[in-house]
């Protein structure tokens, strides 16, 4: 990886230049279940349309410090887990990636108990590389798409589909 990222912490989700905020659908597992699933190591995210590999560092358990890499397409993904609340938050920031489209970006995965089981909110919050900021802040339906594939994939594995 070539490219290191602002070491952004939890106070990014509110003043991050950009950040877009998705609601799954209602999935069918309890919070625990669907955290269980979220925080789970990344070479089983099959569910995530274009994460091809990925891993913990290190041994567990796994918590707030960990550090996880994800490769999806030709880039790769080096993080840092600043937030592990189970059943309800998970939140992590990119180090350093292969691509150099960010200056900063972190996430966070929100779970709620829904009828029927749970709820997933997902935030991306993100600074965009300057040359990119115009074309990056119309990016919200795209990235939205992805999530939503996503949550198809999720609520496949959590019905035993997948």
């Amino acid at each position: 990886m070539s490219h290191s990222l602002r070491a952004v912490e939890l106070d990014f989700l509110d003043e991050a230049p950009l950040r877009f905020e998705y609601v799954s659908p209602d999935l069918p597992a309890s919070p625990a279940e669907l955290f269980a699933v979220i925080g789970s190591d990344p070479s089983g995210w099959s569910w995530f349309p274009g994460l091809e590999a990925g891993g913990y560092e290190g041994d567990g358990p796994h918590g707030v410090g960990s550090r996880r890499w994800v490769r999806m397409g030709e880039t790769t993904y080096r993080e840092t887990i600043l937030a592990w609340d189970e059943p309800t938050r998970w939140a992590y920031r990119v180090d350093e990636t292969s691509d150099e489209v960010f200056d900063a970006l972190l996430e966070e995965w929100f779970v709620e108990a829904a009828d029927g089981g749970s709820r997933l909110r997902w935030t991306f919050a993100f600074a965009p590389r300057a040359e990119l900021a115009d074309v990056l802040a119309g990016s919200h339906e795209l990235i939205g798409q992805t999530f939503a594939s996503a949550m198809s994939g999720l609520a496949d594995l959590l019905r035993g589909e997948a």
